[in-house]
């Protein structure tokens, strides 16, 4: 096999599509101008190895995605972290694979369903892990499919998923930090590689909270070209309402001079004071999106950029702060709490960012990094709050930050918009409105009392008014009630969000929108080079029996 690329130089940046004729053993690559092109490898991120080398698929640590050749096959590498994703077609004759789902449906001339309703709850399954996550994506002609972690091989016995190699098991703090930091380092050094076609910059985050503080401590030594933080945190218990929220500063400015970093405040909601454009990527990427609060630092890329993160945060929380109904998220399955931090996926494209979450590195090994929480030796850091993560306390606290600047009130920055979710631009927002009365999915009236679903909606998510119900000695006529309900429908009364539809048809607006993009900028590059590298898969097969190894 050998890979052919072509650079359309219109692309997203970041953005790449592959596809594959067994007959011909060539890939086609289409690619956008930041996507690094060698003779048997790509890549749109970067990893912890030997960059010169490309084995990609060979390393635990990848942010981004890419392809490397090997022995007569082709390897497809995801990102380690649940907030990227590859998507592929059902069939392997011909085989098309992307990590964009848009790009993904133009090449394959399909579409979302305008009217799914599905595809909210699809993308909710993320937070179930690498082993229970809903991976086919209905569409118009069929389906696609969502590759999450894993690598998709390709080769004469079909396609077949592989695993990422598992990292070593840590016994104690010292071994679990050293290898966080050595990943890190390696990291670093492929991303600046002399080798690469455009090294890439190093920009990261900073709050008042645990989990970055921890990041850029153990990346301060590598060097970081600028920290962004922002001064105001979200508002408590409540939705976002595009005021000046009155809760404490989240300004990270102190500690970054702490430890002798560059730090620049950005404002969580300038999407609204600034002209905010392309924001149906955002959407494309997730329903219930919530990092706008980050489209600031966008204006800040000049060059491919590495944007370390600290996702993944409450994989450090103890067992108390946990509770035991959730301790079934200590495994090896990635599974999450919430999806902050995971709408960035089609915007990075575009933008020319790879979001680094740097507390996924090794936490495939969770059951030991509680047990290094829980032991007795990290005693000393622990402060038995609520809010309590022992192990980035220790990175933090002995790296110099001191205790009272960090890690004491649960704070962040993120952009929870009113549910169901609308475009914050009035231009887009016109447009979906548009498109829900045209295609009779929602009508002029049920338009018009969107604010006042979206206020009860608030009200629901964070009053959560099922608890009355629950409650037999204060609320014994609701208690009655909800008794009634169980025995007569098999199941408790809740009291449900509305209109949760909308979510899915927001999301579905959003990547056919993008699509229809991307459909334009492939007519364009066909008649500017001809049709030899694309491929008409208008009727796909049935899907090969998919393998999983390790």
């Amino acid at each position: 096999m050998k890979f052919s690329y072509t650079l359309t130089d219109d692309f997203p940046p970041l953005a790449w599509v592959a596809t594959c004729q067994p007959e011909r053993r060539t890939i086609t690559v289409l690619h956008g101008h930041f996507v690094e092109t060698h003779p048997h490898f790509f890549v749109d991120g970067a990893w912890a190895g030997d960059f010169e080398a490309g084995r990609i698929q060979d390393s635990d640590t990848v942010f981004g995605s890419g392809g490397c050749l090997t022995d007569g096959s082709v390897t497809f590498t995801s990102c380690t972290a649940t907030t990227d994703f590859l998507y592929h077609s059902d069939s392997h004759d011909p085989f098309c694979i992307s990590n964009s789902l848009p790009l993904l449906l133009a090449m394959l001339d399909d579409e979302l369903h305008i009217a799914g309703k599905d595809y909210s709850r699809i993308n909710m399954s993320i937070l179930d892990g690498i082993h229970q996550y809903q991976p086919s994506i209905p569409t118009r002609k069929g389906h696609v499919i969502r590759i999450m972690h894993r690598n998709v091989r390709l080769g004469t016995d079909g396609i077949t998923l592989v695993d990422k190699p598992l990292c070593p098991e840590f016994k104690q703090f010292e071994d679990y930090r050293d290898f966080m930091q050595g990943r890190i380092g390696e990291l670093f050094a492929n991303a600046r590689h002399p080798a690469r076609q455009n090294p890439l910059k190093t920009f990261s985050t900073q709050s008042r909270g645990y989990d970055s503080t921890a990041v850029n401590v153990l990346a301060a030594p590598f060097g970081i070209d600028d920290i962004f933080t922002s001064p105001e945190s979200k508002e408590k218990q409540s939705f976002y309402n595009g005021k000046a929220s009155q809760t404490p500063s989240d300004d990270g400015t102190a500690i970054c001079t702490t430890l002798g970093l560059p730090c620049t405040q950005i404002d969580r909601r300038s999407f609204e004071k600034k002209a905010l454009s392309a924001e149906e990527y955002y959407w494309a990427g997730l329903d219930n999106n919530a990092d706008l609060n980050l489209h600031e630092i966008t204006s800040y890329v000049r060059q491919p950029t590495l944007l370390l993160t600290g996702q993944y945060g409450e994989f450090w929380y103890t067992r108390e702060i946990t509770g035991e109904h959730r301790m079934h998220y200590f495994d090896d399955a990635l599974k999450k709490w919430d999806l902050s931090g995971h709408g960035l996926s089609e915007m990075r494209l575009k933008t020319g960012f790879i979001q680094a979450t740097i507390p996924v590195i090794g936490s495939r090994n969770r059951t030991a990094i509680l047990a290094i929480t829980e032991s007795p030796e990290m005693q000393t850091w622990r402060l038995n709050t609520h809010y309590d993560r022992p192990i980035p306390r220790r990175i933090a606290e002995e790296a110099g930050v001191p205790r009272e600047m960090f890690g004491q009130v649960k704070l962040a920055s993120i952009v929870h918009l009113p549910t169901p979710n609308v475009p914050v631009t009035p231009t887009l927002r016109a447009e979906f409105f548009r498109h829900l009365t045209k295609n009779k999915l929602l009508g002029r009236l049920g338009i018009r009392l969107l604010p006042v679903v979206q206020w009860l909606n608030n009200w629901i998510y964070w009053k959560n008014p099922s608890r009355y119900f629950n409650n037999r000695r204060k609320h014994p006529l609701l208690w009655h009630i909800s008794y009634g309900w169980s025995k007569l429908f098999g199941q408790p009364l809740r009291i449900r969000m509305l209109w949760p539809k909308l979510d899915s048809y927001l999301y579905a607006f959003c990547v056919n929108k993008v699509r229809n993009e991307y459909a334009g900028l492939l007519a364009h590059s066909r008649t500017t080079t001809g049709d030899a590298n694309f491929t008409n898969m208008n009727s796909l097969p049935a899907p090969p029996e998919k393998v999983l190894s390790k």
